[in-house]
């Protein structure tokens, strides 16, 4: 723990506050944002859908976090608890952002960028969700000409379902949709995942540096891939692996793919991509509340003699006025799971 000048603004307004979270669990998903107030602070039903921004130290440029407060629950006679959900929080839930698409109103012909960009104007949040670097996926891939109520996440996934990167063979790389704060306003932007053995590093760690706790727990990875193409189909098993940590099946569907050859080597790919990412990795440091999603870090750790690049997948950091503790998620999630294919 260490001190820092955290601060929570409300409609450019600072609030006091005791204590507060900070989660962003990344993968398309809304950032969460967790904080109390004094009952005294000031009549709290204002507040609902009002701008937050939250600041971790003097001079910073832009906001560690920017959303919108969606419910408060009162703590006693005391105090009242908060939640916002950044510009992600319009495209989920319940009242998730939907648009309707015909023959005269739609997004054909457009590749995904300027489909997501196209979605949010008619959605009528472009004043609260940035585009303006929503960019595009590798590869470029256009959308399939959706009809009726659309909504506009789904949509979004669908893009990111087709969309893998194999660019290196033997390391196929899923797109992401993450969230950027250009000191304005929070912007989507679609990106690869970071390949992180080529990656250059943002950050270092090391136990005699800047590590408080380090956690590493071997995950189940599939064993037995079966891969349906176009037409065709085909499974790979791996005999040895299956052996040691047991069946485990993964079913994906690319219809790329023409060939029961093509859909083999896929499937393999898909096999050494799990193995390279088998364990799961939580970092304790004072450290890094400014990294994002998709960053590489370097690790070096003398107790478990690992070494090497991570992929930041989330975080958590709670904190108060005068300290925060952070903790970090990294390589959670193989390079590429079933989220990000259609299943047969």
């Amino acid at each position: 723990m260490i001190r820092s000048t955290s601060k929570i603004l409300i409609n450019n307004v600072e609030v006091k506050f005791t204590h507060a979270s900070l989660n962003q669990r990344g993968g398309s998903t809304a950032t969460e944002l967790n904080f109390v107030v004094p009952f005294g602070e000031s009549h709290y039903r204002k507040y609902w859908n009002q701008e937050v921004l939250v600041y971790f130290q003097e001079g910073d440029g832009a906001p560690s976090f920017r959303g919108r407060i969606i419910s408060s629950t009162t703590q006693g006679d005391s105090s009242v608890q908060f939640r916002a959900l950044d510009v992600i929080g319009y495209l989920t839930g319940n009242q998730a952002a939907r648009v309707v698409l015909d023959e005269n109103n739609n997004i054909d012909g457009l590749s995904a960028g300027g489909s997501i960009a196209k979605m949010i104007r008619l959605a009528n949040l472009e004043h609260i969700v940035g585009i303006d670097y929503v960019g595009d996926t590798t590869p470029v891939i256009k959308n399939q000409n959706p009809r009726g109520t659309i909504v506009i996440l789904d949509e979004i996934k669908s893009y990111l379902q087709q969309a893998i990167d194999l660019t290196n063979e033997d390391l196929p790389r899923e797109n992401i949709l993450v969230v950027k704060d250009d000191g304005t306003k929070s912007q989507l932007r679609l990106e690869a995942r970071a390949d992180v053995e080529n990656e250059t590093p943002v950050k270092e760690y090391s136990y005699n540096k800047n590590i408080v706790s380090f956690g590493v727990v071997e995950r189940h990875m599939p064993t037995t891939i079966i891969i349906s193409g176009k037409k065709t189909q085909a499974q790979f098993r791996h005999k040895s692996a299956a052996d040691a940590q047991g069946e485990n099946f993964l079913q994906l569907n690319n219809p790329t793919l023409v060939s029961k050859a093509e859909c083999m080597d896929y499937a393999q790919k898909i096999f050494r991509a799990n193995t390279q990412a088998k364990y799961e990795y939580t970092l304790n440091t004072f450290e890094g509340v400014y990294l994002q999603e998709n960053d590489v870090i370097h690790i070096t750790d003398n107790d478990t003699g690992i070494q090497g690049n991570f992929r930041i997948i989330g975080k958590v950091i709670n904190f108060s006025p005068s300290s925060f503790k952070l903790r970090l998620t990294i390589n959670k999630r193989p390079p590429i799971l079933s989220e990000f294919f259609r299943k047969n």
